[in-house]
């Protein structure tokens, strides 16, 4: 029995009553759920995908023309590259702004982001406030640090117009893994920073709607350093015991501890690169945490911002 034949029967006779309003009345409140849903996605544009990059340039054939201007170009699927630099591209953010609430919430840290444009700059200002009971350590890899000979240590913002994702065009900076690689920031205490986001992206021309968010910070809690320390001590240990020997040339002229020449320590037959592939860092859950800034729509004019090139402050301003 379909639904359209479906009949409803009282006792002095028999009423017909059609259904076949069912089907379609399922059909729009399915519809009114898929629309507002489509309208909460949208107003956080975790996952809207970026289509297209901009902000490389190309070599130019013509002479006298070292580079032809930037374009905007389809988003490849892998890293980008120019002059053989790498330059990662991150078609969505990295963090859903759910799951950062949820993580700042619980650690009691807020992280705040404010851009404006300001003559010919823009400017992003990140804060973060501790109003937790205990100290935290924040990694230095996406901060702007005064005695760095780069504006940003990498690439630390998600800027996008339009599905146009702008290329990070910085440097990298080295971090050897130690505790000076870290900003404290004692409970109840802020730290911020400010950066001029031209400085490493190039804006297009014209008047657009920028979407900015930061990507993730990781902060630590002093038990983080506690358990890296017994981590290395440990592993540098079991790879000294375990350490693959390679037979090199004798020479009678070199001591005999140099006849083996000691490997990779990260190939795959120590003990450290076996528990790392078991996701096993030394590091517990709950010594650190992730989490992203807030997002800012702002309208930025890009014909009166001083382009990276110009002011040599990318590794591509040759």
């Amino acid at each position: 029995m379909t639904m359209t034949d479906f009949l409803i029967t009282i006792p002095r006779g028999k009423v017909s009553i059609e259904m076949g309003w069912l089907p379609s009345f399922f059909r729009v409140i399915t519809l009114i759920f898929i629309l507002l849903y489509i309208s909460c996605v949208s107003a956080s544009e975790d996952v809207v995908l970026k289509k297209y990059i901009y902000g490389l340039r190309q070599y130019s054939q013509i002479e006298g023309q070292k580079y032809l201007p930037p374009v905007i170009e389809s988003l490849p699927y892998t890293d980008v590259k120019e002059n053989d630099e790498e330059a990662r591209i991150y078609p969505y953010y990295d963090m859903g702004d759910n799951e950062s609430k949820v993580e700042r919430d619980k650690h009691q840290v807020d992280i705040h982001l404010a851009v404006q444009q300001k003559n010919s700059d823009v400017l992003a200002m990140v804060s973060f406030y501790n109003r937790g009971q205990q100290n935290y350590f924040l990694y230095k890899n996406r901060l702007s640090l005064k005695d760095s000979f780069t504006p940003l240590c990498s690439h630390t913002f998600s800027i996008a117009s339009e599905g146009i994702s702008l290329v990070y065009l910085g440097w990298k900076c080295e971090f050897e893994g130690e505790d000076t690689d870290w900003v404290a920031i004692p409970a109840g205490k802020k730290f911020s920073y400010t950066v001029s986001l031209n400085d490493v992206y190039l804006f297009p021309p014209g008047k657009r709607r920028y979407n900015i968010g930061s990507l993730k910070f990781r902060m630590a809690t002093d038990t983080y350093f506690y358990e890296e320390r017994i981590y290395r001590y440990l592993f540098s240990i079991a790879n000294w015991k375990y350490y693959p020997c390679k037979n090199k040339r004798y020479n009678s002229l070199r001591r005999i501890v140099d006849i083996c020449e000691k490997e990779n320590p990260w190939r795959d037959n120590t003990i450290e690169s076996f528990m790392y592939a078991f996701n096993y860092d030394g590091h517990a859950p709950n010594s650190y945490f992730e989490a992203r800034s807030n997002q800012v729509v702002i309208e930025i004019d890009g014909d009166k911002i001083t382009s990276p090139y110009d002011k040599d402050t990318t590794r591509f301003s040759n």
